[in-house]
Order: structure tokens, then sequence, then C-alpha cells
């Protein structure tokens, strides 16, 4: 674990050695630069990580989660003003940290063919699905033909078909891995971060990838019925994917970024840092948490997810007021709120989840409800449920009463979307995954019942729900301004634009 450092290191060095090739300065024939597959994979891996932080950061507000604790103190996440903003490093991570180490004209695909590695390429593959995946579910239209084609300014394609072309890299990926080559490099767990080489749980992840895609769409495409039998074949065979981190480490590029140690420059290229310090737990959060306020009693997994604070008490404060919150009580500070850092996911050690099985519960739960499967979705619905606080460390006694406490659905008459979708949201924390389902509700109460419109949020959006990220300033909008204007991005108002599949959603009512 200690060598992702000198892989990341190393990784920029082969980048510019390559860069600088093109014009023929600091190159060698006699000594080229080449790095085995089994030593990429583990910086990709650890990148990965990051990407899906980079996207989280964001997401984690907009979907609820956190509030700043000064309130309208942030264009982005109080205001939902990102035509300020002069990095999106979420772009940067999907587009060099993780993809140009895949499939760039010196990445890891090109080796593994060299090497007659398939397994590699397979592997490769997915984490490629994965990252577009989650990149274009927060962007929207992007570059997916063209991406590594050399050109400065590549055509943006339709989300429609970045979807078909990650469905078509997870199939590609799959097969590689089902018949792997007898000279292929080993895939040890020194390489393999996630699975230590086990193509069997690869093939699951992919599975898992293209469940959590296939339910972004199903039901403006009447796919709930293929869903179903995606997720069940995922399930089936899945291992939590997570990046785990060393227990100690005194390197900024070996901590997560949830946690308490901050990286140390911020590293400002890569536009990555993180606010928990200055945040606060949303209301909405608290309330999903809470029991019985009148008698403190709260679900088993908030002293797991946060720490208590000063005061012991258990304050949620609205979304974008943080502490001008008028409904708080005289004299509130941010003691009286939970602390953030320092807990289950948000530790320097903490694991960084790519996807954690209690999804695919959950993904099933919900495909269930609207094929109006009422007793499997709730069968599933309870799984998910369990499996969660079973991950977090809670005690089988207490699991027994939470399960049968009103916060609980009992039984298929009360059970409601709203009862899938909240308790998904709880046991993704802090994952940019929710978002995705919030924008597919469209911010409905029906499935959110405790949401609001931000008071702080200019006036100028309309009472619009904010829909996607702005690109990177530093690129798209001064190499690519022909796409930007094509696509209408420069407006004022462009992240309030649906991506794709919001857009054609059959679930906002």
């Amino acid at each position: 674990m200690r060598t992702i450092q000198r892989f990341f290191i190393l990784f920029l060095v082969v980048t510019i050695t390559v860069s600088c090739n093109k014009l023929d300065l600091n190159y060698n024939p006699v000594q080229p630069v080449t790095v085995p597959t089994s030593m990429r994979l583990p910086g990709i891996q650890a990148n990965m990580a990051y990407s899906l932080y980079s996207q989280a950061r964001f997401a984690s507000y907009h979907s609820y989660y956190l509030t700043t604790r000064a309130g309208q103190s942030n264009a982005q996440t109080d205001t939902w003003n990102y035509n300020s903003i002069t990095r999106m490093g979420a772009w940067r991570w999907h587009y060099f940290d993780v993809g140009s180490n895949i499939a760039g004209p010196a990445g890891m695909l090109l080796r593994a063919a060299e090497e007659g590695s398939n397994n590699y390429t397979g592997v490769g593959k997915i984490l490629l699905a994965l990252s577009y995946l989650t990149a274009t579910d927060v962007f929207g239209d992007m570059p997916y033909e063209q991406t590594y084609s050399g050109s400065f300014n590549p055509l943006y394609d339709p989300q429609e078909k970045i979807y078909e072309g990650i469905e078509k890299l997870l199939d590609e990926g799959i097969d590689e891995l089902s018949k792997i080559n007898a000279n292929a490099a080993s895939m040890p767990a020194t390489a393999d971060l996630i699975y230590a080489g086990d193509y069997a749980k690869w093939r699951s992840f992919a599975t898992a990838i293209r469940a959590r895609l296939k339910l972004h769409t199903a039901n403006f495409t009447n796919g709930y019925t293929e869903l179903i039998t995606t997720v069940n074949d995922a399930i089936a065979g899945f291992s939590d994917a997570m990046f785990h981190y060393p227990e100690q480490s005194s390197s900024s590029w070996e901590k997560n970024l949830w946690g308490p140690t901050r990286p140390n420059p911020e590293w400002p290229f890569a536009d990555i840092r993180q606010d928990l310090v200055n945040s606060l737990p949303t209301d909405v959060f608290m309330k999903a948490l809470t029991i019985d306020a009148a008698n403190n009693i709260f679900d088993p997994r908030l002293l797991k997810l946060t720490r208590p604070g000063q005061n012991n008490k258990y304050l949620g404060a609205k979304m974008s007021e943080g502490l001008r919150d008028v409904n708080l009580p005289t004299g509130t500070t941010y003691q009286d709120f939970v602390r953030l850092d320092s807990a289950f996911w948000t530790r320097d050690n903490s694991p960084y989840p790519y996807m954690i099985k209690e999804e695919l519960y959950f993904i099933k739960a919900e495909a269930l409800f609207h094929s109006s499967d009422k007793d499997g979705a709730l069968t599933a619905y309870r799984q998910g449920i369990e499996h969660n606080l079973r991950r977090l460390g809670i005690e089988d006694g207490v699991i027994i009463n939470y399960m049968g406490s009103t916060k609980v659905a009992q039984s298929i008459d009360q059970l409601t979307i709203a009862h899938i979708m909240m308790q998904k949201w709880i046991a993704l924390y802090l994952q940019a995954e929710t978002w995705v389902d919030m924008r597919r509700y469209g911010y409905g109460t029906h499935a959110y019942p405790d949401l609001y419109y931000p008071r702080f949020a200019l006036g100028e959006w309309g009472g619009r729900y904010i829909q996607r990220f702005v690109y990177d300033p530093q690129t798209e909008y001064i190499y690519n301004p022909k796409e930007i204007a094509r696509l209408g991005a420069a407006a004022r108002d462009w992240v309030f634009t649906p991506v794709w599949w919001a857009a054609n959603s059959q679930l906002k009512n």
C-alpha cells in the first residue's frame, strides 16, 4: 500500500516523457520508458478513489447530506452558482488520472496488449466503464469516441451513446476475464488492490456496474425485467469494491480524502480539497437518522457515520443556511452539531467505496417495487438495511430493535418508494450515486419526504434544482469552444439543464 505514491509519481513521469517524445525531446531510443501492467494498475485504482471523491465533494451537498457552517458562504454548494469556478477537478480526474492511464496513448491497455496480459485488459476496461459512468452522470454529454484521438477539441457524444459505449466496455472486460491468456502477467494482491486478482469478483463487479447503469434508464425504457435479472446475477457473486488505505501513513497520497488530514498543499492543480470541518449535517440528514426526537432515540448508524459534538447535541441545519438557520435554538453554535470527520467513512484510513453490496439490494428493491412485486421489494429493502447495519458494526440486538422500529416498513402495505430511497440514501452516505437517484426522482418529496428548495439558491434559477456539474473551465471553455457553444454550456444556468436520463425520467411525480 505504501507504494501508491511511487506509482502515481511514476505515472506523471511517464506522461511527461510521452508528451516530450512528440517533440523529440528527452527521448532515448536505446532505453525507452515502459511500465509493466502490474505497476500501472495500483496507481489507477488509487486514482479511481480520488476521482469518485472529486465527484462526491460537491454531490454530497447537492444531495442534502451536508451544508456549509456559515451558510451562503460557498457559491457552488449554497447558491448553486458554478459560473465563478476556476477548476472542475472531477473532469481532470476522469480523463487524465484514470482514463489516460488506462486508455491513453501510453496507457495500461496498450501495454497489456504488448504483454499479452488480457487479464489487465479486462480489469482496465471495467474500471474505465465505471469511470465513464460516474463522470457522465455528473457532466452529461462528454467526449467518448474521440477522447484519446490526439485532438484538443474532440466532439462531445450524447450521453445515450456514452451509455452504449460503457456497456460495450463491460462486455469486453467480462469477455477478456473469461479467457485469460496462458502467458498473461500474474495479478497478485500487490498489483490488484481491489480483488487481489480474483477474476470472478471482477466479473461480478462489472455486472453490478451494469445494474447501476440500467437502473438509471429502466423507468423510461421498459427495462425493469432485464434490470432484475442483471442485479440478481450481480448479487450472487458480488464482493464490495473498495479501495483500502494503509492504517497509518505520512503521505497525503495514501489517505482517504474525507479524512481529517487534509492534503497540504491541497493540490489546487486537481481541485482536491474537502471542507467537513466547516460543514454541518443538514436537517434532512438528522431527520432520517432520528427515531424519536423527544426521547433522543436515533438510528444506531448515527454514531457510526458521525461523532458526538462537544455539547452532545444532535441538531441539523437547513441546506445552504448553516448557522443562519432561524429555526435553530437561540445561541446555537457549531459545537451543538455532530462532528463529520473521523467517523466510519471519514477517517484517514477509511476505505473508499467504488460500490458496496447494499446498493445492489436497493437497486433490486426499487426495480421490484416498480414492477409491482411488493413482496420481493420488501425483502430486498430489508436485506439492504440489515447489511448496512452489520457493515457499520451494529450489535445484533440493536439491529433487531431497529428493524422493528417505525423507521422501517414492516409490510407490503406500509412499503413506499420513499422507504426504499431514503434507506439507500443513508446506506450510500457521501457517495455521488445518491445525487443520481435524487435527480431521477426530480428531487420529489414522494421519494425524499423532507426535501425543500434551498433558501440561498440564487433567485435567477427560478426555483429549479441543480442537475449537473459545469465542464472544466481551464480546458473545455478554452480548447473546445465550438462544442461548448453547440451544447449551450456557456449559459449561466447550464447546470440546471437535466442530463439525458433525468430529462426522460418518468419518476418525477
